[in-house]
């Protein structure tokens, strides 16, 4: 039984310490060039280029490190039957709940305004807004956007959900399908997105999407950045129909040199830092399907891979 682990090095380090810390009679190799092909049965990888995986005929298992397996399941040779796995991590979601709850305060709160008063050396106030008429809508209800929407909905936020199926969470209203998608974005004054990448999904905020929130609302990103039409949102922003954005993650991570997020005055743009899993949790689950998956036994968190998630 063994272990490879194919990520970048800032994951792989403390993964490869954490699965052989966890299981040592298990070899766990860090990186492709030190493995035994032949001995290979399972993979932790964030994404995988063409050729990887039918190099392990032994394989019987993909695992993602993380809760998004867009990128996995974009490997154009995952094999039909391979089952592949996602990390949930109660942790990592409220982590990911508190990013967004920061920058929707940020946005509500208008501190953004008063940074930029501070640099100028200029002291006035504003009006406040009540977080009770900042209306939220949250796209997606999985583990991270049901986190999302019970913090916002705890400090008073009133909260929309839009999800493939309703999720009844309390005090949250639900909306589902095209007609209720339409319906929560012409309500919601903050917009997090919290989808995962999928075909349908992909692009899906752009400036007809967009355009539909009211004038003045904003946008918060915790998603994928393929969910986001960039230049569309630029230019929304740019025409004053939306106040700004806080964008986490972004299609080409970093972005380019001459990309306006890195300069746009009211876009917050950080390098995908939401909330990591605990590398603990990638070690445990891994090993863990491993063995379910060497006895025939159900996988935890196994990904439907015709909805994508």
């Amino acid at each position: 039984m063994a272990i490879l682990v194919h990520l970048p090095s800032f994951m792989a380090v403390p993964i490869t310490a954490a699965l052989r810390e966890a299981a040592p009679d298990i070899t766990v190799w860090n990186g492709r060039e030190a493995a035994v092909a032949e001995q290979v049965e399972a993979i932790i990888a964030w994404g995988l280029k063409p050729g990887v995986l039918p190099a392990y005929p032994k394989l019987r298992l993909v695992c993602a490190a993380t809760a998004g397996v867009d990128k996995l399941l974009a490997a154009p040779d995952l094999p039909p039957g391979m089952p592949v796995t996602r990390i949930v991590d109660p942790g990592q979601q409220a982590g990911i709940a508190h990013y967004v709850l920061a920058m929707a305060l940020r946005h509500t709160r208008a501190l953004g305004r008063y940074a930029e008063q501070q640099r100028r050396g200029e002291w006035k106030r504003h009006p406040g807004r009540d977080v009770s008429r900042c209306r939220v809508g949250v796209l997606g209800l999985g583990e991270i956007g049901s986190e999302v929407a019970r913090m916002f909905a705890a400090i008073g936020y009133p909260v929309s959900g839009w999800s493939r199926s309703a999720k009844h969470l309390p005090g949250v209203t639900d909306f589902t399908g095209d007609d209720g998608l339409d319906a929560m974005l012409a309500h919601s004054d903050i917009l997090v997105c919290t989808l995962p990448l999928t075909p349908r999904t992909e692009g899906m905020l752009n400036r007809q999407t967009l355009s539909r929130l009211p004038k003045g609302a904003f946008l918060i990103n915790v998603g994928r950045g393929e969910h986001v039409v960039e230049p569309d949102l630029v230019a929304l922003i740019d025409e004053g129909h939306l106040a700004g954005a806080a964008l986490d993650v972004f299609a080409k991570e970093p972005p380019s040199a001459d990309d306006p997020v890195w300069n746009h005055p009211r876009i917050e743009a950080t390098p995908h830092i939401a909330a990591d899993p605990s590398y603990e949790l990638v070690a445990r689950q891994c090993i863990e399907n491993l063995r379910r998956a060497r006895d025939g036994r159900e996988l935890l968190n196994q990904v439907d891979r015709q909805a994508g998630y």
